[in-house]
């Protein structure tokens, strides 16, 4: 048993020389932080600081010109109130002087949000009126979901939305009399 327990107590020896004698090495993970965005999206809970993200963004990225708007109206969501709209329209304005976008799509764009005239209007002939109303219709209902988000939901302006409203109905009973006149003036001839 002193055999058996020498050979124990050498074998125990060599491993622990051989444990000491290892040298560890720790593996150094070597990082690189990821690219800052050059065009980063607005975000948060305030327009105007959102804004001028969206701002610097557009100066390098004119091209997410209208993520970065959707982007600036959600944002709006959070906060609503009436100045929302003169801070968007004063951003589309500096962006137009700058040339990043035009400023007839400001324009329209911005209307279809803010404005309570209607910019879907069609361009056509009254004779084709009858077989273009239902087109007309189906866009002019489609602005209008965008003026209440606008008016409503970015700006908390339902005494505005009442009067887009309102516009709503006078062009649709417009165009469904002027069709009806036209049917009718068809109808004589």
């Amino acid at each position: 048993m002193e055999k058996n327990s020498l050979y124990i107590i050498l074998l125990l020896g060599i491993l622990l020389m051989i444990a000491s004698c290892q040298t560890t090495t720790k593996s150094v993970v070597v990082t690189t932080p990821p690219p800052t965005n050059p065009c980063p999206l607005p975000s948060g809970y305030q327009l105007e600081p959102a804004i001028k993200v969206a701002e610097d963004t557009l100066n390098k990225c004119p091209e997410m010109f209208d993520e970065v708007f959707q982007r600036l109206i959600e944002i709006a969501k959070n906060s609503p109130k009436k100045e929302n709209a003169f801070l968007i329209q004063d951003m589309l304005k500096r962006l137009v002087k700058a040339n990043k976008i035009s400023e007839i799509y400001a324009k329209n764009l911005y209307r279809q949000y803010f404005s309570v005239k209607f910019v879907t209007m069609p361009d056509i002939k009254c004779y084709n009126l009858p077989a273009e109303l239902d087109n007309i219709k189906s866009q002019l209902r489609k602005e209008l979901k965008l003026k209440r988000i606008g008016f409503i939901e970015c700006c908390g302006d339902r005494e505005g939305y009442k009067m887009v409203e309102a516009e709503y109905r006078r062009l649709i009973s417009l165009l469904e009399n002027m069709a009806l006149n036209e049917q009718y003036m068809k109808n004589q001839r």
